[in-house]
């Protein structure tokens, strides 16, 4: 696609109907994050009616940008943008080296982002098959990555975000529901998340679990670090809520021998 044409799409994309408008967070985020790369990914979305318009910023990190947006038919959606290069490297490299899933690695750090997008679709595909409730993904090419949209007019917010108005009995029925999603993959899954947190559980019409790009499966070798880690991390932030919790090492030995 030509550059200029392959311009008007993004800009049709981000809705940018007048100059100033490109003075917007939007704008500015997507000129950071968008290469050439993600721009023709973009307009691949769009000419076959994925991806109608992006009108908002959920979210921003070192790895990713998450935007909220809708499709041809007027559904809201989320659409993850992977950045192509990212001091992140090492640590992405890292994780699927480890993975048995992941045959050849690129050396390209584009490529790797790729198989990275790649990854956390699957992982989604497959929490989704074990009752996990989790922003249903609905397809993916490069360093895009496009999902359910969770929330009502506004995004959902994280846990973290409503703790302040919640009751100890919301606490303690969150709490049920990390320690149920943990238990599950494990057991039925044979999986892991690997960063289960207050900050990866948005709250709307019950819990949701987010961020799944560190997930993986239990014959990674790194996957009892990771089940530990979830385990201590719910229960730390559980505990402080005053919500009387079982001993994450007690039950990281039941999960594993059992």
């Amino acid at each position: 696609m030509r550059e200029d044409a392959l311009e008007r799409e993004i800009e049709e994309i981000l809705g940018l109907r007048e100059r100033r408008e490109k003075d917007s967070e939007l704008y500015k985020i997507a000129n950071e994050v968008f290469d050439r790369t993600t721009k023709e990914t973009l307009a691949y979305f769009h000419r076959r009616g994925k991806i109608k318009e992006l009108y908002g910023v959920i979210s921003t990190g070192k790895e990713a940008n998450v935007f909220a947006g809708v499709d041809d038919r007027g559904e809201r959606i989320a659409v993850k943008i992977y950045r192509t290069y990212t001091t992140e490297f090492r640590r992405i490299w890292e994780y699927l080296a480890a993975d048995p899933r992941i045959g050849y690695l690129p050396k390209d750090m584009r490529k790797l982002v790729f198989v990275w997008a790649r990854r956390e679709f699957k992982n989604l595909q497959r929490a989704i098959k074990y009752a996990v409730r989790v922003p249903e993904p609905r397809a993916f090419r490069n360093n895009v990555l496009i999902m359910e949209f969770i929330g009502g007019e506004l995004p959902a917010p994280r846990l973290k975000d409503v703790e302040k108005d919640l009751e100890k009995t919301d606490f303690e029925e969150l709490y049920d529901f990390a320690m149920g999603v943990i238990e599950r993959l494990w057991k039925r899954g044979d999986m892991v998340h690997g960063d289960l947190s207050e900050y990866n559980i948005l709250i709307h019409e019950g819990p949701v679990v987010i961020d799944w790009s560190q997930a993986t499966v239990k014959r990674n070798r790194v996957s009892l670090e990771l089940l530990r880690r979830d385990l201590a991390n719910v229960s730390n932030y559980f505990r402080k809520k005053g919500v009387e919790v079982e001993d994450p090492e007690e039950k990281f030995r039941e999960l594993v021998e059992g």
